[in-house]
C-alpha cells in the first residue's frame, strides 16, 4: 500500500510539472513523444466503488447457514445469512396466543350476558328477595316481644345480623342482573380494548425481531469481504459481510492548478489502468471542486467510470488522461 500512495504521489508531482508546461501550451503537449492524438495524462488516482454495504445484524442469533463467499457476485436481495431463528419463532406464537386471549376476553363482553345467565341470575335476584323479606318480618315481630320482654337482646341482635346478610345479598344479586342486562361499563371496555391493543403491538414487535432472522444484500454487486462462520454467535452492529458494487466506480483525482481551464463537468476522459496495460478505458468527470488547495496548487476532481464487464476493480491505480 505505501508503494502505491508513493507511486501516486511521485506521479502527481511529475504530471504537476507537466501542468505546468501546459499553462503555457493550450494544445496540452507534454512532451515532443506525444503524439498528437494521444491523450495528455495528466492525474492520477486509486478507483473506488460508489456503492458499498457494510451488513450487520440487528439481533444477537447463531448463524445458522452462509450464502456467499468472497467473490461471490450477488444482487439485491439475495440472502446471504440465515439465523437460528427457534427462539424467535416461539416468542412470535406466544404473542399470537396473547392477542388471541385478549381479544376473545373483549368479544365477550362486548356480546353481553346469553339469555340463560340472565334467567339464572333473575332467580337468585327472587330468591335473595324473599329471604330478605322474610328476615325484615322476622325482624320487626321479634322488636316487639323484646320490647314486651319475651325474647332477650341478644336474640333480637342476632335477627338484625341475619337481616343485614339478607340484604346485603340481594343487593349482590341486584347488581349482577344489572350487569348482565346492562352489560359492561365503558371503563371496563376500555381496559379490554387496551389490551388487545398491548397484545398486537407485542405481536409486532415479535414478528420483527423473526424478520431479522435473514439479512439480505441491500446492493447488486461482489462479497468483498466475511467476518463470521457458520455456528458462531453473531452480535448487533458488527460488519459480518460486506459488499461492494463494481458496476459504476469513481476515481478521486487532483488536478493541478493550470489545467482547471482545461476540464469541465461531463467532460469525457482516457483512464488507464497499470494493472491492465494494454486497454483504455472511458471516463466523465463527476465533479470538479472550486476550491484550490494551496499547499498542492491542485483541485479535487472526480471521475465516474462505468464497469459493465467487472474488468476494474476498486483498490486499482489509474491514470487520468485529457483528449486533446
Amino acid at each position: 500500500m505505501k508503494r502505491i500512495v508513493l507511486a501516486i504521489l511521485a506521479m502527481v508531482i511529475v504530471l504537476t510539472g507537466c501542468g505546468a508546461t501546459g499553462q503555457t501550451d493550450k494544445n496540452l503537449t507534454s512532451s515532443s513523444n506525444v503524439q498528437a492524438s494521444n491523450p495528455v495524462f495528466v492525474m492520477a488516482g486509486i478507483i473506488d466503488a460508489n456503492d458499498k454495504a457494510g451488513i450487520t445484524s440487528k439481533i444477537s442469533a447463531k448463524v445458522a447457514s452462509i450464502n456467499a463467499e468472497v467473490g461471490t457476485v450477488v444482487k439485491k436481495g439475495d440472502t446471504l445469512i440465515s439465523f437460528d431463528t427457534k427462539d424467535l419463532e416461539a416468542q412470535v406464537a406466544q404473542a399470537q396466543a396473547g392477542v388471541n386471549t385478549a381479544q376473545a376476553n373483549l368479544a365477550k363482553m362486548q356480546a353481553g350476558a346469553r339469555p340463560e345467565q340472565i334467567a339464572q341470575a333473575q332467580a337468585m335476584l327472587d330468591s335473595a328477595k324473599t329471604s330478605y323479606l322474610n328476615a325484615k318480618n322476622n325482624y320487626d315481630r321479634n322488636q316487639q316481644l323484646a320490647a314486651a320482654g319475651a325474647i332477650s337482646q341478644s336474640q333480637l341482635e342476632t335477627m338484625q345480623t341475619q337481616l343485614a346478610a339478607s340484604q346485603a345479598q340481594y343487593k349482590s344479586a341486584q347488581d349482577q342482573l344489572d350487569m348482565l342486562t346492562k352489560g359492561e361499563t365503558q371503563e371496563t371496555l376500555n381496559v379490554l380494548q387496551a389490551q388487545v391493543k398491548q397484545a398486537q403491538a407485542a405481536l409486532e414487535l415479535a414478528k420483527t425481531q423473526l424478520s431479522y432472522g435473514t439479512i439480505v444484500s441491500p446492493i447488486s454487486g461482489t462479497v468483498s469481504a466475511k467476518n463470521i462462520n457458520v455456528g458462531e454467535l453473531a452480535s448487533p452492529g458488527v460488519t459480518l459481510v460486506s459488499v461492494v458494487g463494481v458496476d459504476t466506480l469513481y476515481i478521486k483525482a487532483s488536478l493541478p492548478d493550470g489545467l482547471i481551464g482545461s476540464v469541465k463537468v461531463g467532460q469525457a476522459v482516457v483512464v488507464k489502468v497499470a494493472d491492465i496495460p494494454d486497454k483504455e478505458f472511458t471516463g466523465e468527470i463527476s465533479v470538479v471542486d472550486p476550491v484550490i488547495d494551496s499547499r498542492s496548487r491542485s483541485v479535487l476532481v472526480r471521475i465516474k467510470l462505468d464497469n459493465p464487464d467487472s474488468i476494474l476493480k476498486p483498490g486499482m491505480l489509474a491514470e487520468i488522461g485529457l483528449k486533446k
